[in-house]
């Protein structure tokens, strides 16, 4: 009891408030944050407050008291003052013995973003020539860049695994005509094939290869051209 005594000797002045305001309604359950959050903070330490919660309203809703305790055991009290339709909050936390001042500061979650190096190849073996009812071929393989300087397909060192390739294919109007994602294999391999379907029209087939993996990112665009039936003399497609 004697601290809830001690609690009701701050005045609205005492935490920051002046009297001089604009009148302005506010709903105290939805508007002031750490209702909505549960939470209180100090500069060091944070509590969870208690669903046994004292709200009382001054000036016309203008200047909110929400009292009561944390789930920890401590007793608080806060004083919201509403102008032009925002909430500015101070108030105490009676721990050990003392009062300690909360914060209400907004924490903004930062977010890193990091820089991926272009540092990888993508070399490509594909079908660059098509007729319908065939299949185009795509094979690719992830190399590190300083260790193929010959984007030499066939070496047999250098190249990077666990890379996450993603393989679109767009057709002259920008229609997705085919796309298919998945991760190399530990020589750096990543295959994919997909059918040109019966009776397509000659056009030109736009492809775009993604490579990423924890560090590195690269990409790279190649074109397929695919030409239509079959010709009578029964010619097919040229790797």
């Amino acid at each position: 009891m004697n601290i809830y005594i001690i609690f009701t000797i701050f005045t609205i002045s005492s935490l920051g408030f002046g009297v001089n305001f604009v009148t302005a309604q506010v709903d105290p359950i939805t508007d002031i944050g750490f209702l909505q959050s549960g939470i209180l903070d100090t500069v060091e330490n944070q509590f969870h407050i208690s669903n046994e919660i004292n709200i009382r309203e001054f000036f016309n809703g203008n200047i909110v008291r929400v009292s009561g305790q944390t789930i920890e055991g401590f007793p608080y009290i806060t004083y919201s003052k509403v102008i032009n339709d925002k909430i500015n909050t101070h108030g105490m936390i009676f721990i050990n013995g003392e009062f300690v001042k909360l914060s209400f500061e907004e924490k903004v979650e930062q977010i890193i973003n990091i820089e991926k190096a272009e540092d990888i190849s993508i070399l490509v073996q594909y079908t660059q020539r098509v007729y319908s009812e065939k299949f185009i071929q795509i094979d690719i393989k992830i190399y590190d860049k300083d260790q193929n300087k010959l984007n030499d397909f066939n070496q047999n060192y250098g190249f990077i695994s666990n890379t996450d390739i993603k393989i679109v294919i767009l057709d002259e109007e920008g229609g997705e005509f085919y796309s298919v994602n998945g991760t190399n294999n530990d020589r750096g391999l990543f295959s994919a094939e997909f059918l040109i379907p019966e009776n397509s029209q000659r056009q030109t087939l736009s492809v775009t290869i993604n490579a990423e993996n924890e560090n590195s990112i690269s990409s790279k665009i190649l074109q397929v051209f695919s030409l239509g039936q079959i010709p009578d003399d029964g010619s097919s497609s040229t790797p």
